[in-house]
């Protein structure tokens, strides 16, 4: 299979070593003849200059690829902005790939090149949890799965945040090479199965730059009094809203409604707890304001990805 690696100026090194370090791994552990094909490109063939100041060599310019079977594209995690506005040139290329049957795969944000270029139009995609916003306002036409690990439609596959690149490489490698040969490599290079879903790594940003004053008013007293009781008709009466003023406002302002937005601070505690004490799951579901912790352990669930004792023994250190 003839896989070209397409490297763009501030990508990520990091990104763009594994690839070729996971695509090697798995031709080395393959028997008999080695599947993948891997070439090096640049938009112009010149050195690829990484952010963190790394120099990438390439093979070859994007043009001298005449056909390939799959496109690889690394992330920009800490320099989309910067890079965004080249993205376009990279289009017709990319365009011309697919159309010929090739598969596109990006990892991280290298999803927003492809969208930026109309390869997601009308698709499922996903990005790293942080640009999940941008991605979405910026292009509406895609069904962005910002909880998903990997998405895959029409030949094209995203991926979600840095560490989501070994996932989409383990994927790449049971479809495209066998599935036992993806296992070996997983095992040797102590990698897990491939995810699902990136919610458990999403941290959480309240959002208060939208310009309500009294929203706003509203959000710190809520952040100050989330683990009592709290009834959204009683709270709109406290700062002076009628109910259905208030519930629109606030959805307005911060994207979210009144007891969805209670609920998530009161899950962004739990988490906290979770991470640093031993407290129980019904210490933990009374500290935040909930009484049965039954039915706080399916939202936790539900909202997160996993259950309340799977997330603290993946985040909490060894505590003394």
């Amino acid at each position: 299979m003839h896989i070209t690696l397409l490297l763009a100026d501030r990508c990520s090194a990091a990104s763009a070593t594994l690839a070729l370090e996971m695509l090697s791994a798995a031709n080395l552990f393959a028997e008999g003849k080695q599947p993948f094909e891997v070439v090096v490109v640049s938009l112009d063939g010149q050195v690829v200059n990484a952010w963190g100041g790394q120099c990438l060599q390439v093979d070859r310019s994007m043009a001298q690829v005449g056909h390939t079977d799959l496109v690889l594209i690394p992330g920009f995690l800490f320099t989309l902005k910067e890079a965004l506005p080249a993205f376009p040139a990279y289009g017709a290329w990319l365009r011309k790939q697919h159309a010929q049957g090739a598969v596109v795969a990006s990892m991280c944000t290298a999803a927003f090149m492809l969208a930026e270029n109309g390869l997601l139009d009308g698709l499922r995609a996903t990005t790293h949890w942080a640009f999940a916003e941008l991605f979405a306002r910026r292009y509406p036409g895609v069904t962005l799965q910002e909880t998903q690990i990997l998405c895959e439609e029409n030949r094209v596959i995203t991926s979600g945040g840095a560490s989501a690149a070994m996932d989409l490489l383990l994927h790449l490698i049971r479809r495209f090479g066998t599935p036992e040969l993806a296992h070996t490599c997983s095992k040797y290079l102590l990698i897990d199965n491939v995810r699902s879903e990136q919610s458990i790594y999403v941290m959480w940003s309240s959002p208060k730059n939208h310009g309500d004053g009294d929203i706003l008013r509203v959000q710190h007293w809520l952040e100050q009094h989330f683990a009592q009781a709290v009834v959204i008709d009683d709270l709109a009466q406290r700062f002076g809203f009628g109910v259905r003023n208030f519930k629109r406002r606030f959805k307005e302002a911060t994207g979210y409604t009144p007891i969805a937005y209670l609920q998530t601070l009161r899950l962004e505690r739990a988490k906290l707890l979770l991470e640093t004490t031993r407290m129980t799951l019904d210490s933990i579901t009374y500290a935040v304001g909930y009484e049965d912790s039954n039915s706080f352990r399916r939202l936790f669930e539900q909202r997160v990805g996993v259950l309340p004792v799977a997330y603290r023994k993946k985040f909490q250190p060894a505590l003394n």
